[in-house]
């Protein structure tokens, strides 16, 4: 193999061992040494790649975020779908490491500024701008679903607290949320009908 070939492995090693251990044992077990192990590289060898922890969980979050939107597919066109969409993402097991990321930076400002682009392109998995269609855009619409991405952050939360088993009342909070989007995709429906 060619060097760059070697580079491209270890790098792509330290970036799966990065979220690995922030998904098994959250930011406090994430450090320099224990991604070295799990990537079976030295200390010296992730400085050659990475500058520091920070950046290094830059690149990994923002591979994780560029797996994520790749099999989100196409945008949503109703409120369900919206919603549906947004729990994929923040139900994924994955979607842990940003929790971690994102509360161990709330401490950290050098971390907070290292992580601050990639956490701000995982809010767009879960944004209401996200839907194409000009009857969602509503403010009603918009205020829903700020509402549901949040309650399903503290499912989400409630899962990375209880070793990913949902918590007793996720599938009511659920199909309330999804029972409300549908509610809102049949007045939408009825208004776009109406106004043609």
């Amino acid at each position: 193999r060619t060097q760059a070939e070697r580079s491209a492995t270890t790098r792509a090693s330290l970036l799966e061992a990065t979220i690995a251990l922030l998904i098994e044992r959250g930011w406090a077990a994430t450090t320099e040494v224990a991604v070295g192990e799990r990537a079976g590289v030295s200390r010296g060898a992730l400085h050659h790649h990475y500058s520091d922890l920070g950046a290094l969980l830059a690149a990994a979050l923002d591979e994780l975020h560029a797996d994520m939107v790749s099999n989100a597919g196409e945008p949503a066109r109703t409120v369900r779908d919206a919603l549906d969409r947004s729990w994929v993402a923040i139900g994924d097991a994955r979607f842990k490491a940003v929790m971690e990321a994102w509360w161990a930076a709330g401490n950290d400002p050098d971390l907070a500024r290292a992580i601050a682009p990639v956490v701000a392109q995982f809010a767009t998995l879960v944004a209401p701008a996200r839907i194409p269609s000009p009857g969602l855009r509503r403010s009603e619409v918009s205020t829903f679903l700020l509402l549901a991405r949040e309650a399903m952050l503290g499912l989400a939360m409630g899962r990375a607290t209880t070793g990913r088993r949902a918590l007793g009342h996720e599938r009511k909070v659920l199909a309330a949320l999804r029972e409300q989007a549908d509610q809102l995709d049949e007045r939408i429906t009825m208004s776009e009908g109406v106004s043609r």
